[in-house]
């Protein structure tokens, strides 16, 4: 899920754990409303608390829509380039929307986000590769906020989590509104909740935070998978522990489901491979320094990293593309 926290792709910041819990990006102080649409960059999108990445398996492209700093703009990567999309109809602005590709309607699914400085939305969107579509108004939906979002080819439908302190039921898009499960997803004391679909244990799984242990270790990294019907714990024998959740996400390389995590400093980054029944920690990686971004994998031939390097206070910088070589992020973006 796209939830908010102070800094990373996989958008991956956590809030917590003395206040410095890293998962997804938290979202900006709310003391004031932020700066919206700011002028784009001939290279790309900025680098900012909020935004959603999803793969676009129609287009093989990936989409980047709002944010805090650009709350309306819509972006795409192509190739090697970033290219600002002009829209007929747009979503309103917001940050921390769920997004994901939908390959029976072939269009990338938005649903809900917060509106600054504290409205939840509800409504969901789709993206065509070259303009949004409202699909559902959101009465009688999900509720609004933030959520995490993911296509499990087992049931054949998108697969919703709305965030909730309290938990909250799962939800499945039917093509023109959600369903409500009556299953309650799993919960996260922090909220914090990645979804991905697992090819070779032909599964849906979710990782998030658990217990927070201390400074120093974290919080214990829960595993989850859904049958379609309800979510199950596993309990493995090697429990991954991390600041916060970088992503989780198939390789095509590696052919192997993999989570990322942060450490207590932005590098290097922590890495556990999924064998189907258990964690197997691999080395770390110490390139590249990311504080906020996501994973994708729209080209079926490799994993994307699409988020910024670590700048200073303040700094507002173009969001950089990274591509997973099995052991190493590759820059694809020339910034």
């Amino acid at each position: 899920m796209r939830t908010t926290a102070t800094a990373l792709i996989v958008a991956v910041a956590v809030a917590g754990l003395a206040g410095y819990l890293i998962s997804r990006p938290q979202g900006p102080a709310r003391d004031a409303p932020p700066i919206s649409n700011l002028v784009p960059t001939p290279s790309g999108p900025f680098s900012t608390d909020g935004y959603s990445v999803a793969d676009d398996g129609a287009t093989n492209q990936v989409v980047v829509f709002g944010g805090n700093l650009s709350l309306t703009q819509t972006w795409v990567w192509s190739a090697s380039h970033w290219e600002l999309q002009h829209p007929r109809a747009s979503p309103s602005g917001r940050e921390e929307a769920a997004t994901a590709y939908d390959p029976q309607l072939h269009m990338v699914l938005l649903f809900g986000g917060i509106r600054p400085p504290e409205t939840g939305l509800r409504d969901t969107w789709g993206w065509d590769g070259t303009t949004w579509h409202e699909l559902d108004s959101g009465f009688n939906g999900p509720p609004p906020g933030e959520a995490a979002m993911a296509w499990d080819p087992v049931v054949n439908a998108m697969v919703l989590m709305p965030a909730s302190s309290s938990g909250a039921d799962t939800w499945t898009w039917s093509n023109t509104h959600w369903i409500d499960h009556r299953q309650t997803d799993p919960y996260m004391p922090t909220g914090i909740l990645e979804l991905a679909f697992d090819p070779a244990a032909h599964a849906l799984m979710a990782a998030g935070f658990g217990d927070v242990i201390g400074p120093g270790v974290g919080a214990v990294v829960e595993t989850w998978t859904w049958d379609g019907m309800a979510w199950r714990q596993i309990t493995t024998p090697h429990v991954p522990s991390a600041y916060g959740i970088l992503g989780l996400s198939w390789d095509p390389v590696t052919a192997r489901l993999l989570l990322f995590g942060q450490g207590p400093t932005e590098v290097p980054l922590l890495r556990w491979v999924w064998t189907g029944t258990d964690w197997q920690r691999l080395a770390p990686v110490v390139k590249p320094m990311i504080i906020q971004g996501f994973l994708t994998s729209a080209d079926t031939a490799k994993l994307r990293l699409v988020g910024e390097l670590s700048e200073p206070q303040g700094a507002i910088t173009p969001i950089d593309v990274w591509a997973w070589t099995g052991s190493a992020w590759k820059l694809e973006s020339g910034q």
